[in-house]
C-alpha cells in the first residue's frame, strides 16, 4: 500500500497563509499596471474595429486600407496576448523559470509607473544589461521578492527616494538601490480618506525574509540597499 502523506501541521497552514497574504500584497501593487497594460491596447483595437466597420458600411474605404486596419489590430491583438502571457508570472501553480535579468527586468516595468507617479524615478532596464551572466534559469516566483525589495524601499516613512535603480549583484544576485530624495510634492495621489486608493500593508524586513524563504535566497537590507543572493 503507499504510504499515507501526513497533513500538514498548523504551523505549515500558518506559514503558507502567509507566503500567500505577502504575495497578494506584492500583486495588488502592480496590479494598476497589469489591468493598464491590457485594457489600453483592448480600448484602441476596440476603436479601430468601429472605425472599420463603419468605413466598410459606407463603402467608401479602399481594400488596400482595409487591409492595413486589420494588420494594426492584429498588432494590437498580439500585444494583448503577451501582456496575459506575462501573467503566467504571477501563477504559483505552475513552475516556469527564467533567468534573473528577465525577471528584474519585468519587476523594473511593473514598479516603474507607479513609482514615477509617486516622483521616484526608475530606469528601465536595458536589453543587453551587463552583469547577469549565463543562462541559469530560477523560479519564477522570484518576481514577488524582486518587487517587494522595491516596494520596500519605495514606501519607506518620509520623503520618497529620487530613484530606485535595479542591478546585478554577482552572477544570480539582485541589488535593489534608493537614492537621494524626491524634490516632487508628495500629494500627487489622494489619501484614502479623500477617495484614493486604499495603502496595502508595509512590506518591512520581515515581509522580505519570509518572501525568501521557500526560495532558498538570502536578503540582506543595509538602509537604502537591498541585496537577494540566490543559491549557486
Amino acid at each position: 500500500m503507499p504510504a499515507k502523506k501526513s497533513a500538514p501541521s498548523p504551523s505549515d497552514r500558518t506559514r503558507e497563509l502567509t507566503d500567500a497574504g505577502l504575495q497578494h500584497a506584492v500583486l495588488m501593487r502592480a496590479m494598476p499596471v497589469l489591468r493598464h497594460d491590457v485594457a489600453s491596447p483592448l480600448s484602441v483595437m476596440r476603436m479601430g474595429t468601429m472605425l472599420l466597420k463603419r468605413r466598410l458600411g459606407q463603402g467608401d474605404m479602399a481594400p488596400e486600407q482595409a487591409v492595413e486596419r486589420v494588420e494594426q489590430i492584429e498588432e494590437q491583438l498580439a500585444e494583448i496576448a503577451r501582456h496575459i502571457r506575462r501573467l503566467r508570472l504571477w501563477d504559483l501553480q505552475i513552475n516556469d523559470r527564467h533567468t534573473v535579468q528577465e525577471l528584474a527586468r519585468e519587476a523594473v516595468e511593473l514598479a516603474r509607473p507607479m513609482l514615477m507617479v509617486r516622483g521616484t524615478e526608475m530606469e528601465p532596464l536595458a536589453e543587453d544589461a551587463p552583469g547577469w551572466e549565463g543562462n541559469a534559469k530560477v523560479p519564477h516566483s522570484l518576481l514577488y521578492l524582486v518587487l517587494a525589495a522595491i516596494y520596500h524601499l519605495a514606501e519607506q516613512p518620509g520623503p520618497a527616494p529620487a530613484r530606485i535603480t535595479v542591478e546585478p549583484a554577482g552572477a544570480l544576485g539582485v541589488r535593489v538601490l534608493a537614492q537621494g530624495t524626491s524634490t516632487a510634492p508628495q500629494d500627487m495621489l489622494p489619501t484614502p480618506e479623500a477617495g484614493g486608493p486604499a495603502r496595502p500593508p508595509a512590506l518591512d524586513l520581515a515581509a522580505l525574509l519570509q518572501l525568501a524563504q521557500p526560495l532558498g535566497v538570502q536578503v540582506q537590507v543595509a538602509g537604502p540597499q537591498v541585496d537577494i543572493t540566490l543559491p549557486p
